[in-house]
């Protein structure tokens, strides 16, 4: 009985500085690509925009309002971990020689691989017919996603995402600095992804980055049509199973293409000005 009193003295200590971290991650996230879209001149913002669909009436309330959840299931999952690992049952440490510090730098991408095979498959899982209205479903009443959709899951949604942290843990030995860049990483990708408009350089569009990771059009579609493009950091598990719109390479090279030649005109513009 002490024991059990004991970890629920430790889950009650810790559950409110995670939920704080949680909610502080998706604000941060999302404010500051709602931030770098309201800032951007009107002609930059217009030549990124991959909008599909058209925004619903008071989506980005409902967007908040269901985020809210979220990140409290996502902080009672955390709240799970911290007292997982009080019972020897997680792999998280605290040491960074521990494991030595090449493990400590690759485990950073074991967990962003891991992750987004976790992601893949559970997505389309949550896709079937007979899973997608009670799991998935709330998240595609965003046909056209803000930065406030990143977190607008339903519970059973926010549970199966979240899941993936103790799970990880349980197999693969993280250092508490990976699991925080991993999450910063997590939210800086699921936000930009549902902004609507690609921030990144026409370069990366254009090289290896358009070509292995997904883009912001690569998500957008996926709102839109809703039977393709379930990945969520890169594209290759698209590819392998033939799930990639099939015309999202022609969409993204065009787009990559008229960004440049508007960078081309504008740099043409500005050198006879001067």
């Amino acid at each position: 009985m002490t024991c059990f009193n004991e970890l629920v003295f430790t889950a009650a200590a810790a559950w409110p500085f995670i939920f704080f971290m949680d909610l502080m991650r998706y604000l941060v996230g999302a404010a500051a690509i709602v931030a770098v879209l309201d800032l951007a001149s009107a002609g930059w913002l217009r030549r990124r925009l991959v909008r599909i669909r058209a925004l619903a009436d008071r989506q980005k309330q409902l967007e908040f309002a269901r985020s809210m959840r979220t990140v409290l299931i996502f902080s009672l999952v955390g709240t799970c971990v911290w007292v997982g690992y009080h019972l020897g049952l997680s792999k998280l440490y605290f040491e960074a020689n521990q494991h030595g510090w090449a493990w400590l730098v690759t485990s950073f991408f074991v967990f962003i691989l891991s992750h987004d095979a976790w992601f893949y498959w559970t997505h389309r899982l949550m896709h079937r017919p007979r899973f997608f209205r009670w799991s998935h479903r709330t998240h595609h009443l965003s046909l056209a996603p803000t930065p406030w959709t990143a977190y607008s899951f339903s519970a059973t949604e926010a549970l199966v995402q979240a899941l993936y942290l103790p799970v990880a843990l349980v197999v693969v030995p993280a250092h508490q600095a990976v699991v925080f860049l991993w999450m910063a990483w997590m939210v800086l990708r699921n936000v930009m992804g549902h902004s609507g408009a690609e921030l990144l350089p026409r370069s990366w569009l254009a090289g290896w980055w358009g070509r292995w990771l997904t883009t912001t059009l690569h998500h957008e579609m996926h709102h839109a049509y809703g039977r393709y493009n379930y990945g969520l950091y890169f594209t290759f598990w698209d590819r392998w199973c033939g799930t990639e719109h099939p015309e999202y390479r022609q969409r993204l090279q065009a787009l990559a293409h008229g960004i440049g030649v508007h960078e081309s005109t504008d740099a043409a513009v500005v050198a006879e000005l001067g």
